[in-house]
């Protein structure tokens, strides 16, 4: 099931002079919702942090949304009819575009950009990926480096769409790129953390790749079960003498891996208790 809103309304097309269909001109953010019963009422998980990273990406690339109440209310329209429909819990993505123009690069100043709620059914994961973990692999495609993309989640994702196209074993959750400096970065959908002598590792993201909510909201609250975070290059094969390995996004939030092409790892007792933390809906930062 899905429903969407584009500027307030309920509807499902945009014009084909789109500039986020011509070029990509635009960002999106993707996050889990529930209802809760005992606020009567629907809640995005970890919204604050979404909204203020839509900001900046608005501000860094200069689309000017005059209103950002307007997303308030659009996500409070749509989550009330989900729920009115009989849903409970599922994802909601957000697509931002400059909007509409003409041919060209150039873009005229003040632009009405184009604002898409989509929700649609929760993503569903085996529970025994979570207490298992997953295979992941190492993706032949090389991943773009752009340092002032670098860390935003903008629409040009034709890294991953042909990272993904690399494998049809459905034993495998993800493939992990590489830079062109032979270091690990992120994989097609998510983020990665890796353990090693007490000390949490995950990739710098300075010269390509996505600074995830989910890889922020760890960093932040999970300082407890580690001497140390470490945000830093982490060449292929420093990773892979990893302890511990796991893979963290918005939907799926703490996945552990266990193997890495042919080489299996363990699954470290301090990943499964983050698992746990997203239990409470404290955690969760809903709003």
């Amino acid at each position: 099931m899905r429903l969407a809103i584009i500027n307030g309304e309920f509807k499902d097309k945009i014009s084909i002079f789109d500039r986020g269909l011509a070029y990509g001109d635009g960002f999106f953010e993707t996050t889990a919702w529930r209802f809760i019963k005992r606020k009567k009422d629907c809640r995005v998980e970890f919204w604050n942090r979404h909204l203020k990273r839509i900001k900046q990406t608005c501000q860094f690339l200069n689309i000017k949304i005059s209103n950002f109440s307007q997303l308030e209310k659009d996500k409070k329209k749509i989550l009330t009819k989900a729920h009115n429909i009989g849903m409970v819990e599922g994802v909601l993505k957000i697509i931002i575009t400059r909007g509409e123009g003409g041919r060209g690069y150039k873009y005229e100043k003040n632009m009405k950009p184009n604002i898409m709620f989509i929700v649609s059914n929760k993503a569903e994961y085996p529970s025994d990926f979570y207490s298992n973990g997953v295979k992941i692999k190492i993706s032949k495609s090389p991943i773009t480096i752009n340092n002032s993309l670098a860390g935003f989640k903008h629409l040009n994702r034709l890294d991953s769409v042909l990272a993904r196209s690399e494998w049809e074993d459905h034993d495998v959750f993800d493939s992990m790129f590489i830079d062109n400096y032979n270091n690990i970065i992120e994989g097609t959908m998510s983020n990665l953390f890796f353990i090693k002598e007490n000390v949490l590792y995950t990739p710098s993201i300075n010269i390509c790749g996505i600074k995830g909510i989910m890889r922020e909201v760890v960093i932040d609250k999970c300082c407890e079960f580690f001497n140390e975070i470490k945000i830093c290059e982490s060449s292929k094969d420093f990773f892979l003498e990893a302890d511990s390995i796991f893979l963290t996004n918005s939907l799926i939030k703490i996945l552990p891996v266990k193997q890495v092409e042919s080489k299996k790892f363990v699954i470290d007792q301090r990943v499964l208790k983050i698992i746990k933390k997203f239990d409470d809906l404290k955690f969760l930062e809903l709003r």
